[in-house]
C-alpha cells in the first residue's frame, strides 16, 4: 500500500494538529508561525485529502493522518536523522526529560507524611524551588532545539513558546506550569518530544 507524502506546509500544520489531537486555525497558526487564513487553507486541503476533519470551527486528524506524517517526515528529516550532533544531543534529552517528568510530579504532588498529596501551592517557597529546577531543564533543552532549527527553522519557535510561558509563569501566572488547556510549559515540552519522535521516526519508551 502507498502511503502518501504531504507538501512541507501541509506537514507543518497536520503534525500540529496531530500533536494537540484538536485545534483550530488560531492555535495552530500560533505554533507554526504561518497566518491564520493560510492555515484554514491547508486545513481545508487536508480535509478532502482524508487527513484531517473540520467541523465546527475545529480539526481533528483521521486514521490517514499518522502514516502520511511519517513518511513525509522520513523524508524530510533523513538529514536530521543522519546528523550525529543532533543524535548525540538527543540522547542526553532522554535524561532532561526524565528530570523534567520528576519535577513536574514535585509541582503537582508534595510528600506530608511520608505521603503523596495533591500540591495545594500554598508554600511558595516550595513552588518557587521547583519552577526554578523546571526553568533550568527548559534551558537544557535550547543546544537542542537549536541543532533541529538547523534543519529546520520551525523548531525555534518551541524556544518563543517556552519563554513567553517561562516569562509569565516568573510574574506570577503559575497556571502555565502545567495547564492542560494552555500553552503551559507541560504542553510545550510533550509537544516537542512527540514532535522530537516523530522527526527521528522512534516511538515512545514505555
Amino acid at each position: 500500500m502507498t502511503v502518501t507524502t504531504l507538501a512541507k506546509p501541509d506537514y507543518d500544520v497536520l503534525n500540529v494538529l496531530a500533536l494537540k489531537k484538536m485545534a483550530d486555525a488560531t492555535a495552530i497558526a500560533a505554533v507554526t508561525g504561518m497566518p491564520a487564513g493560510d492555515v484554514e487553507g491547508r486545513l481545508e486541503s487536508l480535509s478532502g485529502g482524508g487527513f484531517a476533519v473540520v467541523a465546527g470551527g475545529a480539526a481533528l486528524p483521521t486514521d490517514e493522518a499518522e502514516p502520511a506524517l511519517a513518511a513525509t517526515a522520513a523524508e524530510v528529516y533523513a538529514p536530521v536523522r543522519a546528523d550525529g550532533d543532533v543524535l548525540a544531543l538527543v540522547e542526553r534529552f532522554e535524561t532532561t526529560n526524565a528530570q523534567f517528568l520528576t519535577a513536574m510530579s514535585s509541582w503537582q504532588q508534595v510528600e506530608v507524611g511520608g505521603r503523596k498529596v495533591t500540591n495545594d501551592h500554598a508554600d511558595a517557597a516550595y513552588d518557587e524551588k521547583v519552577i526554578t529546577r523546571i526553568e533550568r531543564l527548559v534551558g537544557r533543552l535550547e543546544p537542542l532545539i537549536g541543532a533541529l532549527a538547523g534543519h529546520d527553522a520551525r523548531f525555534s519557535l518551541y524556544s518563543t513558546r517556552f519563554a513567553t510561558a517561562l516569562e509569565a509563569i516568573d510574574t506570577g501566572d503559575h497556571d502555565l506550569v502545567s495547564a492542560p488547556t494552555r500553552d503551559s510549559v507541560h504542553n510545550i515540552w510533550f509537544e516537542f518530544h512527540e514532535d522530537l519522535l516523530r522527526t527521528l521516526g522512534r516511538e515512545r519508551a514505555e
